[in-house]
């Protein structure tokens, strides 16, 4: 059964009010609905609002020409099928009548119209538009009825896919799930059940997050909760809960389902057991990361081994010690830093000894630096010095460096540039002989814990070139001042041995010549005189088995209960004829007694040394000899006027054979002061010095007193001499 067609409507085009009233004459009929429209732009708006099934339209229109009109309905799809009679008094204009089936007529209707022509051409015109009409809602209910077969079969289909899918995602070992669009899991497969133990209404929802490990449950929702957000696919990571209770790694992907516009409806998702592959995985990983990082140990090794190579070959190109530390400063510069410097010990402080740059036009800045005596210092490179330890600052300013060098001004540090610091020790023989500060500019270099055991290899290598350089400028030294003692001691001792030499022969020349009775007088003058040249020579002889037995520190002391003003007195009593040769002149500010614990041969060495020293290069000066206690001391001073010694050669007079003076002006084996020091040592005391050239010396010693010694025994007068002479 089909319905009939709904009144098919006419379009009625005049300009003319009584053209419009006679066409509605004409095709009055209930079974005709009648519009009319009276210019060109009311047509096209009736055609765009409502189907007609026919228009009758006049040629001549006020606003748009008729053929206009029809030519605009012909280009709207929903109406190039409405046929168009046209109206027009021109029937014998044949061009007319050409553009009339142009523009998309399918027949014209002269004026005056006919009635029964009209009827019958519109009657045709509304038949066929009636039947068209049935064959359309003719196909309308065939493809309804083909649309309701084709959605039963897609329902029978979808059934069965659907239990293929359940089938198939039961049969395999991933854990397979759907959700709805706002990521609600609404199925999972077999394997979601046999692997969690779960019930499916605990999984369902947002309840499978019971499954999921608590340290990833967060981050992997937060994921899950994006992908549903921007409708992506999604894969990420997470652990799952066994129903034994062992969590492994499975790796969870879910593509969006989209209907036929494109739109997210759902899910479609599965959970892949990755945790086997993963732990290889690690292994794999952990595996090259091992080789590449013994790969990048063995290269480190080999550059190591040729920067060591490269560093023995340059420090032992010579074995000066300017030429050692100016090598290593290179080497450092060229291979480890952007620029450094060396310190070196130097009479218990340091020196700057040698700096260099990478870049060679930078060498007139970084000189600046070194040569230098430096202060101590505590932190930095005086820090590295006293403890023998590194010190590395992987990030620091110019400022930092300038502090750790022990730069007062960084100004020089400021114009060098410094990113990174790292200074080592020069330690050799369990000594710190220095240190090495490296320095680097460029903001991408740093210095890193290899880089450390690197230079500390470089730094012991030229450590121990520098005190073997050390050593063999002492092994020279010691040799030249060896052969200038062995020349010394040959003159001092053929000086008295040749007098002694002259006085035997002289004395026998005279017996000669006498006869055999040379008188007594003459005989025990010219022995006098031998045995005095005899004692001279014992003396020196004396002086050199005490300096072999100090070296060897097998010197003894016979403790004994001292006065020193009486060793003083007796000293000056014995010098006082060697006193008169010299013109000078003894002043002794002594008390009556300064008793103490002491070898008395030993003290009165000391004595006589200083005694002599002071006659030696006081000559025609007054000498003054004090003794004074102060606290627990006894205190002995010996003060000449004579040369003096100059400033940088008081750190160095008491040590064996050196000597403030050349050989050539003033005779001695240059051991006195020596061996002076060395006994007031092994007695716990102690010595020193105040002196300047052609201001004199002042010599001062002071001896331990015994616990509960008091003060010195006044003497009636203290001064046992007058300053114009000796005392006798």
């Amino acid at each position: 059964m089909y319905s009939a067609p709904a009144t098919p409507s006419i379009l009625l085009v005049d300009d003319r009010p009584e053209n419009l009233a006679a066409l509605r004459v004409i095709l009055a009929d209930e079974r005709y609905h009648l519009v009319t429209a009276a210019s060109g732009r009311e047509a096209l708006v009736k055609v765009l609002s409502g189907d007609f099934a026919v228009i009758l339209l006049d040629v001549r229109l006020p606003d748009i020409h008729g053929f206009e009109v029809a030519s605009l309905v012909k280009r709207r799809e929903r109406s190039r099928h409405t046929p168009i009679l046209f109206l027009t008094a021109a029937t014998d204009d044949v061009s007319a009548i050409h553009a009339a089936y142009a523009a998309g007529g399918v027949d014209y209707l002269p004026k005056p119209l006919d009635p029964d022509v009209v009827r019958a051409k519109v009657a045709v015109f509304v038949e066929l538009y009636r039947r068209g009409e049935q064959l359309k809602e003719q196909a309308e209910l065939l493809r309804q009825a083909e649309q309701r077969r084709r959605d039963v079969e897609v329902e029978e289909l979808r059934r069965a896919a659907q239990a293929r899918y359940q089938s198939l995602a039961d049969s395999i070992p991933q854990c397979v799930f759907t959700a709805t669009l706002d990521g609600s899991v609404t199925y999972v497969s077999a394997r979601w059940l046999d692997y969690t133990g779960l019930a499916p209404e605990v999984l369902l929802g947002w309840g499978w997050q019971a499954a999921v490990h608590p340290n990833d449950l967060s981050p992997f929702v937060d994921q899950v909760r994006g992908a549903v957000a921007s409708g992506e696919p999604f894969q990420g990571e997470c652990r799952l809960r066994s129903a034994q209770g062992v969590y492994r790694w499975h790796l969870c992907q879910a593509l969006p389902e989209r209907d036929a516009e494109g739109r997210v409806v759902g899910w479609l998702g599965s959970f892949t057991d990755i945790d086997d592959g993963k732990r290889h995985e690690e292994e794999r990983i952990h595996l090259l990361s091992r080789e590449r990082a013994a790969r990048v140990e063995a290269e480190a090794a080999v550059r190591r081994s040729e920067l060591l190579a490269e560093a023995s070959s340059s420090f032992s190109v010579s074995l000066d010690e300017g030429s050692v530390a100016a090598a290593l400063a290179r080497l450092a510069a060229d291979r480890i830093c952007t620029w450094c410097v060396l310190d070196l010990r130097n009479d218990g402080a340091a020196r700057r000894v040698a700096a260099a740059h990478r870049r060679r036009e930078a060498a007139p800045l970084v000189e600046r630096l070194a040569p230098q005596d430096l202060l101590g210092g505590e932190g930095g490179r005086g820090a590295v010095l006293r403890r023998g330890r590194p010190d590395m600052r992987v990030e620091c300013s110019p400022r930092d460096v300038a502090e750790a060098l022990g730069l007062g001004d960084p100004g020089v540090i400021e114009e060098l540039g410094a990113s990174s610091y790292l200074c080592v020790p020069l330690a050799a023989r369990g000594h710190v002989l220095g240190t090495l500060s490296l320095v680097w500019v460029e903001p991408e270099e740093r210095f890193e814990p290899p880089d450390v055991a690197v230079t500390l290899d470089i730094a012991q290598r030229a450590a121990l070139c520098l005190e073997n350089a050390r050593l063999l400028r002492l092994t020279r030294e010691a040799v030249q001042v060896r052969e200038e003692f062995v020349s010394v001691a040959s003159h001092e001792l053929r000086t008295p041995l040749s007098a002694l030499t002259l006085q035997i022969q002289g004395l026998i020349r005279a017996i000669r010549r006498a006869g055999g009775a040379l008188p007594a007088e003459q005989t025990l003058a010219r022995l006098s005189q031998a045995d005095r040249q005899i004692d001279r020579l014992s003396q020196l002889i004396d002086t050199l088995l005490d300096v072999t037995r100090i070296d060897s520190g097998e010197i003894e002391l016979r403790l004994e209960e001292v006065n020193l003003c009486d060793v003083v007195r007796e000293v000056a009593a014995r010098l006082g004829p060697e006193m008169q040769r010299s013109g000078c002149s003894l002043e002794l500010d002594l008390p009556e007694r300064v008793l103490g614990l002491w070898d008395r041969l030993r003290i009165e060495q000391v004595v006589t040394n200083l005694f002599t020293n002071a006659i030696k290069y006081g000559c025609n000066k007054p000498i003054r000899i004090r003794i004074a206690v102060d606290g627990h001391a006894a205190v002995l001073e010996v003060v000449d006027q004579g040369i003096g010694i100059a400033e940088e050669h008081l750190g160095r007079i008491f040590e064996r054979f050196e000597r403030a003076v050349p050989t050539s002006s003033y005779g001695g084996l240059g051991v006195g002061l020596y061996v002076v020091d060395q006994i007031l040592r092994a007695h716990g005391g102690t010595i020193r010095v105040e002196s300047a050239p052609g201001q004199g010396a002042s010599f001062h010693v002071a001896l331990p007193l015994p616990r509960g010694a008091g003060s010195p025994e006044p003497a009636g007068d203290r001064r046992d001499a007058s300053p114009t002479g000796p005392a006798g």
